[in-house]
């Protein structure tokens, strides 16, 4: 395993056999483990998630940035909206699980999580039943959430299609909308899988997140409700604003997000 700073190709088996891929920096012995998870449909490689790792491996942190399969092995590129889609949230937290348990092996630490915009979803879903002491504590940046969101394409008409399908034992593929996906091709049960990760669904996971957590939010972004984020606030949880930044913390405002997340890692995570 390479060491001081330096990317590491890794690959994984995930369960049923597909092989995933990601990035690993070995850091500093003293230094946190951080894993950092993409956003719908991208990769590791996305640009926020690439910078924000390749800052936090240049700190000395043990960083792990891993694209989750879809259902396709060694997957590389994002997924195109207007592809078939046959994964679901269950199978990508269970993906977060292996690359959680690895990513502990390889740094002998509980890791801090992080995820982006709706890769949120996946580490919520796999913390509601990870060990207590497993992860030392989880950041999510630019949370929104599936259900008609502030800026997506799917609707309540959607989901009852969905729906009616399952109570009729139709589990072909139905074309659909799902967040930025205008057409979204899947079954009925992997649509709502994600679908149903609506506002109260989200809120409920980031009150009852059995480790400690901070929501950090761009002032400028658009596909945040703000009003849900206050909501948050008021039942405890850390919030940082960042005043000017959009959903993807373009510009100046990536050093913001950087100076942010090493404020929490050092106040939070025991060195």
């Amino acid at each position: 395993m390479a060491a001081g700073g330096k990317e590491t190709r890794v690959m994984v088996e995930m369960p049923g056999g597909l092989l995933a891929q990601g990035s690993y920096w070995a850091g500093a012995p003293d230094m946190p483990a951080v894993m950092i998870q993409h956003g719908f449909l991208q990769t590791h490689e996305f640009h926020t998630v690439r910078n924000l790792a390749l800052a936090l491996a240049t700190t000395g942190f043990h960083v792990l940035t891993p694209t989750l399969t879809l259902g396709v092995d060694r997957r590389a590129s994002s997924l195109p909206c207007e592809a078939v889609h046959a994964h679901n949230l269950d199978q990508t937290r269970e993906e977060v699980r292996v690359w959680t348990d690895w990513l502990h092996a390889a740094a002998g630490r509980s890791p801090v999580l992080i995820g982006h915009s709706a890769g949120n979803m996946n580490l919520l879903a796999y913390l509601e039943d990870a060990p207590a002491d497993h992860v030392a504590h989880a950041i999510f940046i630019s949370v929104t959430f599936f259900g008609s969101g502030e800026v997506a394409f799917e609707s309540p008409k959607h989901a009852e299609r969905a729906r009616v399908a399952l109570d009729r034992g139709e589990q072909g593929l139905k074309e659909l909308a799902l967040g930025f996906c205008r057409q979204y091709t899947t079954t009925p049960a992997a649509y709502l899988s994600y679908y149903d990760w609506d506002r109260p669904r989200t809120e409920q996971a980031l009150r009852t997140a059995n480790v400690p957590s901070t929501l950090i939010a761009g002032g400028a972004d658009n596909r945040i409700d703000l009003d849900w984020i206050e909501t948050i606030q008021r039942h405890g949880a850390e919030v940082r604003v960042i005043d000017g930044a959009n959903h993807f913390y373009d510009e100046l405002h990536e050093f913001e997000l950087m100076e942010e997340i090493e404020q929490v890692l050092r106040k939070h995570v025991a060195q």
